[in-house]
């Protein structure tokens, strides 16, 4: 296996028509270490897929450099890079049955029959998939067909595997078992993995780190639980987690010893509590100005329900929806100015229009600039 680095890595597609040059990739620079499942997540038009594609040489690079290993890859035709990639639409042959599909590229390597049918049948075992090899693709479901496509991507024994939004195809169901098919494979196989989506929930699940992008701009690189308790910014707040992180703009003013964030609001009384003194010192600069105050739903819990820890001041909000989850019931409030989501217990039941009083987990609520979007540490 290998690591792969971008060094400066741009991506430029060129006028066309009316329409100026527009930069895909910006200056980019990332290092996947070896053996490893990074995830690149983000929305789409963020750069992933076109990240992905240089890597795989699908995709001419503007600036900078792609290493697998020790050797730069700029000039290297796709087929000499040692990478196998998994595409979101299976790309199969369709008149070849699923032996033959998997073959393909070994025997375009002239490699030895026997040690081809070997390659073939081991991967077949590893997937479950040893009864399909005599089928042709139109004979086999969504998830059979990309089982397919990771066998065709295993038998060649590359140093990187590549995928490319995989399992968008598939419905919810299949999603989540191939999800956890592609994991188990990675731990088997112990090989280096990049795996581009824009589903955060794969990302969260598969990753051992995540690289989330904006607009060609890589905007954080973590494991995922950092990622989600400690986001750099709004973006990658707001993109983590589901539901994601809730956003209250107001400004913080002085209260005594105490400071006191009050919600921006001029349609009715707006939410107003005391910060913790850990996020009071965090925010000493920020007396007398604009802020964004950001909490998890889950963080969210009723005032009537007696927990131990920071939590803030009662606040009160109108119910819009109540959605019950099973396990648990997704409140959507607004406050009059704000709306956020709290994830509170399925067996406490909630109506619509119902005021509530809700208190707020200071111990894991962050801080953002309103202006750099940036989390304030």
């Amino acid at each position: 296996m290998a690591t792969v680095t971008l060094r400066d890595l741009v991506k430029v597609y060129p006028a066309s028509g009316k329409n100026p040059p527009f930069e895909a990739v910006k200056k980019i620079n990332l290092e996947i270490k070896d053996r490893e499942f990074m995830v690149l997540v983000g929305p789409s038009g963020c750069g992933k897929s076109t990240t992905l594609r240089m890597i795989a040489g699908l995709e001419e690079i503007t600036g900078g450099e792609v290493s697998i290993g020790d050797r730069v890859v700029n000039n290297v035709l796709p087929k000499n890079r040692d990478i196998a990639m998994v595409f979101q639409n299976y790309a199969l042959y369709p008149h070849m049955t699923v032996y033959n599909n998997m073959a393909f590229g070994l025997k375009l390597k002239k490699v030895p029959k026997d040690e081809i049918k070997q390659r073939v049948e081991a991967a077949a075992a590893i997937l479950g998939i040893e009864s399909l090899l005599d089928r042709k693709p139109k004979a086999l479901s969504g998830g059979q067909r990309q089982r397919v496509a990771v066998g065709r991507a295993i038998v060649r024994d590359p140093k990187v595997f590549l995928f490319d939004e995989p399992l968008s195809n598939l419905d919810a169901k299949m999603r989540v078992s191939m999800r956890t098919e592609i994991s188990r494979l990675h731990n088997q196989l112990n090989a280096t993995m990049i795996y581009v989506t824009h589903d955060q929930v794969e990302a969260m699940t598969m990753g051992d780190r995540i690289c989330v992008m904006k607009d060609g701009v890589i905007m954080q690189v973590d494991e995922p639980l950092t990622l989600y308790k400690q986001p750099l910014n709004m973006f990658v707040a707001g993109f983590i987690g589901s539901p994601p992180m809730n956003f209250i703009h107001g400004r913080l003013e002085s209260d005594g010893e105490k400071v006191l964030f009050i919600e921006t609001n001029d349609k009715g009384k707006p939410i107003r509590f005391h910060l913790s003194p850990e996020l009071a010192s965090r925010a000493k600069a920020w007396v007398g100005k604009a802020i964004v105050f950001g909490i998890r739903p889950e963080e969210i819990g009723d005032a009537r329900v007696a927990r131990e820890g920071d939590y803030s001041d009662p606040v009160e909000a109108l119910v819009d929806v109540s959605e019950p989850m099973g396990s648990e019931t997704f409140l959507y409030l607004d406050s009059g100015a704000s709306r956020f989501i709290a994830k509170v217990r399925s067996f406490d039941r909630y109506t619509a229009q119902e005021p509530v009083q809700l208190i707020f987990n200071l111990e894991t609520a962050h801080l953002f600039d309103p202006e750099t979007q940036d989390v304030i540490q």
